[in-house]
């Protein structure tokens, strides 16, 4: 079906030494936008990414970032409702030469999903070589496409598979493959319980597989709906790989990583939204809690780091920051059963940037890199990197 891999996962603490912090870019906000998110790193070490331009259309833009200099590859408008469109799930191709990434609105109107003259969102690519913005798909709606896309899989030879939070047979979601020659499919339609339900982020490709979490659904009703699940998506069809319960594993999980060798992580909330859960779970479905524990404010990423840790990012700290302090960089050695210790390896303070954002950690020849919504000398957000 696909060969992929996806790379990408805080607080007993105790004080981070000699980590060597940089603020790379700080972003003067206008034209040049600010929040920056979701950036990615080509193999020549060129910074892509994604932030908000311009506070009277709300819109967004594109980016590269290259020496610290900063350069704006293509600017989204308002889509023909109120929604703007919105970039996110960037991702590179294998040979670096392709920005792949999707918008949960805008794109043509069907009448299908929300207000007035609202697109259900679509697919895009950048060719960084020729420097050209491609539409590649608008998704239209259930009964017979998803709506709402989030991240994407790319394949050796091409091929795109994403997921998205509406949409299809049953309203639930559905993954889908966009081919080279920009012929989409629907590959499953998420149904009713106990199947998952409204998939939250992208997915890890890995043996062939898919995989993935919904953000409702499973097997347990938390609340009003059902607490979550994470899926296996394969060439014979869909299998719930683990339904949360809202007891110690959290429900409504949000996006899962791997580490290329079949093991998963991602992040659960308590009911009450203040306890933190991060889980792993492996190819064979084997689930456990790495970490649980009550932080100031969430922990928004966990990234894989070397021999079995995980590198994360948080809100929290520093209270400089109110009300709930301006964000850390972490590093998690699980030891089981929900213990873990934990390592702050930078505090932000505001001024070398806050609030670092979901889904912006990468870690590239033992550095970490990331993004912050606010902060730094303009207040408009920063792009930093952290040699651990």
């Amino acid at each position: 079906m696909l060969a992929l891999a996806l790379f990408a996962a805080v607080l007993t603490s105790e004080p981070a030494y000699a980590q060597t912090f940089t603020t790379l870019y700080t972003f003067p906000g206008g034209s040049k936008g600010s929040g920056p998110y979701d950036i990615v790193i080509a193999p020549d070490g060129t910074i892509y990414g994604a932030a908000s331009y311009s506070n009277t259309c709300g819109c967004f833009l594109i980016f590269s970032l290259s020496n610290g200099s900063e350069t704006v590859l293509h600017r989204f408008t308002v889509s023909s409702g109120y929604e703007p469109e919105f970039p996110q799930g960037l991702l590179l191709s294998g040979n670096g030469e392709v920005l792949y990434g999707t918008t949960p609105y805008g794109g043509v109107y069907t009448g299908n999903c929300g207000g007035p003259q609202t697109g259900c969102g679509f697919a895009f690519a950048y060719n960084l070589s020729t420097k050209k913005y491609k539409l590649l798909h608008d998704f239209s709606g259930a009964p017979n496409d998803g709506m709402d896309p989030a991240g994407v899989q790319v394949d050796a030879s091409g091929n795109l598979y994403g997921a998205t939070f509406g949409g299809g047979t049953d309203y639930n979601g559905t993954i889908y493959e966009i081919t080279t020659t920009g012929a989409e499919k629907v590959l499953y339609s998420f149904g009713n319980p106990p199947d998952g339900a409204h998939p939250n982020g992208g997915l890890v490709g890995y043996s062939g597989k898919l995989y993935g979490v919904t953000n409702q659904g499973g097997a347990n009703v938390c609340n009003n709906g059902g607490c979550g699940a994470i899926f296996e998506i394969s060439p014979g069809g869909e299998k719930v790989l683990y339904s949360f319960t809202g007891g110690a594993d959290g429900q409504n999980p949000y996006e899962l990583v791997g580490d290329g060798h079949g093991n998963f992580y991602g992040v659960s909330r308590s009911g009450s939204n203040v306890v933190d859960d991060i889980f792993e779970i492996n190819a064979s479905g084997q689930f456990s809690i790495a970490y649980d524990g009550y932080f100031a404010a969430y922990v928004q990423w966990v990234i894989p780091g070397p021999n079995g840790t995980l590198y994360g990012v948080a809100t929290g700290g520093n209270s400089s920051c109110q009300p709930n302090g301006c964000g850390q960089i972490f590093q998690l050695t699980p030891t089981g059963n929900g213990n873990g210790n934990i390592k702050i390896l930078h505090q932000f303070d505001g001024n070398d940037g806050a609030y670092p954002q979901e889904g912006s950690l990468v870690l590239k020849n033992g550095a970490l890199y990331g993004s912050t919504a606010t902060g730094g000398s303009s207040n408009q957000g920063t792009i930093f990197k952290l040699v651990p």
